[in-house]
């Protein structure tokens, strides 16, 4: 089943004659948005085509095949309205044409009751659409190719299927309806199967049928997207790709990411638009960068249209840490006396160099000078030499780690919000004062272990004019 062609008019037939050929064919149509639904949604229309011939050979006797059924994938969106075509109805008598229709949930669900008595006299090759919005069939003359309303006697004893359902291969399944607008406000999320019943209940002079089969039109208004996260690929130590399966449910949707260290988020990645498949879920992904290496990532899709707005689940990932490079010293002269030390190793990490005067054992090192490198390669100028004889050595040494970093914020006007940023696993004490005039007089306002990089704390209310607070890593 595919989708064939757009066209903001009545799907026009899209096959032939299919008489005495035992051939099912099913085509799906989607068609250009009709008119935009009072929550900005624009209602789509698929059509779907059993064009295989029905045919009814004797008085009183049930069309071939009985019954005549389309199955419609599953769609996005809820159901606004169904209509049916009849394409190449030829009877020599229309008036004994008995026809119902059977929703997706078969023998337990819906039924309308399509055409009853309708028109008198022959009909031949013409084509019957049946929809709410139609024009009653004519009583009292041929019918010919139009629109109409169903024409089902829901409330008499020859209304479709309750007269034939003591034979009938449909049997009982209560009294059906003649509004096709029974059917609306339901989801069509799942494969169904729609069932076209035909009976003959008069006498003619010879048999007929519709030539062409028959669809069924179903008119679905959008819904907000359906969004789920994926894990991310493509990690590096500062990129990542965040990846979603969204469905835009027949409005064109809006997609992105949010990020951060915690489930606050608080950075996006660029936006994505779905707007040429409407119908489908799709993978979405998109490449975020200048992540910091060895952290753990927050990440959640969130997808938008004109109905609504929904998020995915929050996953994580983490960036790898930077390679560890063996650090490594040169040395030389410039200009004759000033010596150059140049440095290379990892950015960020911190190095000690060491020097001595003399090989000779027991060789005695001495620290020349410590530092972070700032790039992967640092020179450092020395000056002039003053001894004829040195030698250098480089040692990786542990950095210290950072020094705690500790915001206030007031919230909703009196809650105090302190956050604290630090090292994950190290523990700090929080000193509050509540005057800075020497001698300033701190006193322990909480202690605790930090969970992740950056953590807050809610101290509720604030209960003095004056609060000064400060972290010390214990």
């Amino acid at each position: 089943m595919n989708f064939i062609r757009m066209t903001p008019a009545r799907p026009a037939r899209s096959h032939g004659r299919f008489a005495g050929i035992g051939w099912l064919l099913l085509s799906l149509f989607l068609l250009l948005p009709l008119k935009a639904d009072a929550g900005g949604g624009v209602p789509v229309v698929f059509s779907f085509t059993n064009a295989t011939l029905i045919t009814n050979t004797d008085i009183y006797s049930y069309a071939t095949p009985y019954p005549s059924t389309i199955q419609v994938p599953p769609l996005p969106g809820v159901l606004q309205s169904v209509s049916i075509t009849l394409y190449g109805l030829t009877d020599p008598d229309t008036s004994g044409i008995e026809m119902l229709l059977a929703g997706p949930e078969g023998t337990n669900g819906i039924t309308v009751d399509l055409m009853c008595d309708a028109g008198s006299g022959p009909a031949s090759g013409i084509t019957l659409t049946l929809t709410d919005t139609g024009d009653p069939f004519p009583t009292s003359t041929p019918l010919v190719s139009g629109t109409y309303l169903p024409s089902g006697d829901t409330n008499s004893e020859n209304s479709f299927p309750f007269y034939f359902s003591g034979f009938s291969p449909f049997a009982m399944a209560g009294e059906g309806t003649s509004q096709l607008s029974d059917f609306a406000g339901t989801a069509v999320n799942v494969t169904n199967t729609w069932s076209l019943y035909e009976y003959y209940d008069s006498f003619g002079n010879g048999p007929g049928g519709i030539s062409g089969g028959w669809s069924v039109q179903l008119t679905m208004l959008p819904t907000a997207p359906s969004v789920i996260t994926q894990p991310a690929t493509g990690i590096t130590n500062t990129n990542a790709t965040l990846n979603g399966t969204v469905n835009p449910s027949l409005s064109a949707t809006t997609v992105y990411f949010q990020y951060g260290l915690t489930t606050n988020y608080g950075s996006f990645s660029a936006t994505n638009i779905l707007a040429s498949d409407l119908v489908d879920a799709q993978v979405v992904a998109l490449a975020v960068t200048g992540l910091a290496p060895g952290t753990t990532i927050h990440f959640q899709a969130v997808a938008q249209n004109s109905v609504g707005t929904n998020l995915g689940g929050d996953l994580t990932f983490s960036t790898t840490a930077p390679p560890v490079t063996a650090p490594g010293i040169a040395a030389s002269l410039t200009n004759g006396t000033n010596l150059i030390l140049t440095l290379s190793g990892n950015p960020g990490s911190n190095y000690n160099v060491l020097s001595t005067t003399n090989l000779s054992p027991p060789i005695t090192w001495s620290l020349f000078t410590n530092l972070t490198l700032t790039s992967a390669v640092q020179v450092i100028n020395l000056g002039p030499l003053t001894n004829r004889m040195r030698f250098f050595q480089v040692q990786t040494s542990v950095a210290p780690p950072p020094a705690p970093v500790l915001a206030v914020s007031l919230t909703n006007g009196p809650s105090l919000v302190l956050t604290l940023s630090g090292n994950s696993g190290s523990s700090y004490a929080i000193l509050r004062a509540t005057n800075l005039s020497p001698p300033v007089i701190w006193t322990t306002f909480t202690n605790l272990t930090l969970t992740n990089a950056v953590q807050t704390i809610n101290a509720g209310p604030l209960t003095n004019v004056m609060g000064v607070f400060c972290a010390l890593q214990q």
